[in-house]
């Protein structure tokens, strides 16, 4: 974020003619949102599967164009908005319409305490101004659809990218010149007092900064302050007179994974990484890439950026400019052909996967989408980063299906498809093309020819055969305390991982999914107790700290996954005698849980 945008001139920025969702466009992105790639978590199909708008409806362009659009946030990312959309636009839940006219509700508050909607008497309008339900009854929220999101993000993405600082009412009602200061040296942003659950807020603008001023009863602040950097928010704060502690600072929910900081890749025979995972067999071998058929409808694509071929030429793939995906049988016939990215295609692979191809394609925004024909391509991009993506490869291993994928910043991933299980090779800049080869090598082409790293698969993914076993069970099938358990596998395989932080982070978030006390244990803790078991017995796990008294919590627990806790408790209880006193304490927690009845089930 070198750039410091100076929000106290944003009247200027609404002001502007300019297309009627770029300015929203540029806030997400100032912010920190990232177009994930993928489909809409959130559709008006989905919605209202049996509903197709007519002009009989009378629905404004503005909210048909939103909901089409690729900035629109809250259906790529629904979570961060907490809000529930209504379509079609309907009457209020549970308010009464405004006198003498109707509201059509297309947006409502997550508890439903606040609805959005436009009057039925401007729904002809393109654009019309959007009403919210209050306790003085419905005023205008908004002078448009399109301000209005724009608002809502502004009332939701900082809050989630950025640094906060929330002032409480007593701290501003005991020191009214904070409230003198914020008049005297900013300038409101110039969009309506925010309505909901009553706070009547109104934002303004500081370098790098937003700053909302709760004046209603139902602002739980006085003021809050979000920044885009931390220097933002201090700065904001302290030209307002705003006495702050570091722990009242909230850090970013969510910040976009660093780019690799690398140079040109360079290769020398004989030489490796430094986890083994590779050594380099040559620096002149032949690009391993399989011939691409010439067939007439390759050919014959407009605006093609990439292609590829099976090995036995059988299936041909390629992207264009548009982001669309094109699949042929190798005699020419076309197979399928969706649009599939929001950016150019700038690679592409394909891989049988028994009768069936795996087409993986990657764009200039990083993204890579996966796709069997005659399936719907998963919705959530397989994976994304922040460099646009200039080379892939597949081929089957003898662990199975792989991908490699390589980005301009110069990171190469390589994945076990049928695991997930991912390495990370900081390779270097400048790669333009990769090949896998069934017995292990990767071949890496750039401008100085290309070079051929021998894979060392059990170092290349060391926690694979736990990914195997942990791939057997059918989690999506059994339930964590937040719902199904996807999550569940993946996390118990992080805990294996040699970094610390990755392993206790994963420790953190399988207490919040098992460690439950209701008055049952979720049926994943059952599944997944062996498997930190074996984990705890590793003496080189850089969880066992925490992962001993995530065990001993549930044992703790009702039902099942107690008892399969009491099944390990054996292989456990050496463990009081540990060296490390965090385990030998967790040991004892684990010891005495065992050492009463157990809770009725």
């Amino acid at each position: 974020m070198a750039e410091i945008i100076e929000y106290g001139r944003f009247t200027e920025r609404l002001a502007r003619e300019r297309p009627r969702w770029e300015l929203l466009g540029e806030v997400q992105r100032e912010w920190g949102y990232q177009d994930p790639g993928g489909d809409p978590l959130v559709t008006p199909e989905g919605e209202a599967p049996d509903f197709e708008p007519d002009d009989s409806d009378l629905i404004p362009v503005a909210l048909l164009e939103w909901w089409a659009s690729p900035v629109n946030s809250f259906a790529f990312r629904p979570r961060l908005y907490w809000t529930h959309p209504q379509w079609p636009p309907s009457d209020p839940d549970s308010v009464a319409h405004p006198p003498g006219d109707e509201i059509r509700v297309f947006m409502a508050e997550y508890q439903y305490c606040n609805e959005w909607g436009y009057l039925a008497s401007e729904s002809h309008l393109p654009d019309p101004k959007v009403m919210v339900n209050t306790a003085e009854g419905w005023v205008v929220q908004s002078r448009s659809i399109s301000e209005f999101f724009l608002q809502l993000a502004l009332e939701r993405l900082p809050g989630h990218y950025g640094w906060s600082l929330r002032v409480p009412q007593d701290d501003v009602a005991g020191n009214p010149a904070i409230i003198e200061r914020l008049h005297a040296s900013y300038r409101e942003l110039g969009l309506l007092p925010w309505q909901e659950t009553g706070t009547d807020a109104l934002a303004y603008g500081a370098p790098d900064a937003l700053i909302h001023h709760g004046r209603g009863p139902g602002a739980d602040y006085a003021l809050v302050i979000h920044g885009r950097t931390r220097d933002a928010l201090v700065q904001a704060a302290d030209t307002l007179g705003i006495a702050w502690t570091d722990e009242q600072i909230e850090q970013p929910q969510e910040t976009p994974p660093p780019l690799a900081d690398l140079g040109p890749a360079s290769f020398t025979e004989g030489a490796t990484d430094d986890r083994g995972c590779w050594t380099v067999g040559s620096t002149s071998a032949a690009m391993a890439v399989p011939t691409i058929p010439d067939i007439p409808g390759l050919r014959e694509l407009p605006a093609r950026t990439a292609a590829a071929a099976t090995r036995d030429a059988s299936t041909v793939v390629a992207g264009d400019s548009a982001g669309r995906v094109h699949i042929w049988a190798g005699d020419g016939t076309q197979i399928a052909d969706r649009r599939l990215h929001r950016a150019p295609v700038t690679a592409i692979t394909c891989q049988p996967l028994g009768d069936e191809q795996l087409v993986i394609s990657g764009d200039a925004d990083g993204v890579l989408r996966q796709w069997m024909p005659g399936r719907p391509p998963a919705r959530v991009a397989f994976d994304r980063r922040g460099a646009p993506v200039t080379a892939l490869a597949a081929t089957a291993l003898q662990t199975g299906p792989a991908l490699a994928a390589a980005w301009a910043d110069g990171l190469v991933r390589v994945w076990d498809l049928l695991t997930d299980e991912v390495a990370d090779l900081p390779l270097g800049t400048g790669v333009e093309a990769l090949a896998l080869r069934p017995e292990g090598t990767l071949h890496v082409t750039t401008e100085r020819g290309t070079a051929e790293l021998r894979l060392d698969l059990n170092r290349l993914w060391p926690t694979y055969d736990l990914r195997k076993r942990l791939h057997e069970i059918d989690w999506g099938s059994l339930w964590a305390a937040r719902g199904p358990a996807h999550e569940v596998p993946d996390l118990i395989a992080q805990v294996a991982s040699e970094d610390e932080d990755t392993a206790q982070d994963a420790v953190k978030d399988l207490y919040k999914l098992l460690a439950y006390r209701g008055d049952t244990s979720p049926s994943a803790a059952v599944h997944a107790v062996p498997f930190l078991v074996e984990q705890m017995l590793i003496p080189t796990n850089r969880a066992r700290n925490t992962l001993l008294l995530l065990i001993a919590d549930i044992a703790d627990g009702r039902g099942k996954a107690r008892e399969a806790v009491r099944e390990a408790l054996p292989s456990l209880l050496h463990l009081q005698n540990d060296e490390h006193p965090p385990i030998r304490w967790a040991a004892g927690e684990l010891a005495r849980a065992f050492s009463t009845p157990n809770p009725p089930a």
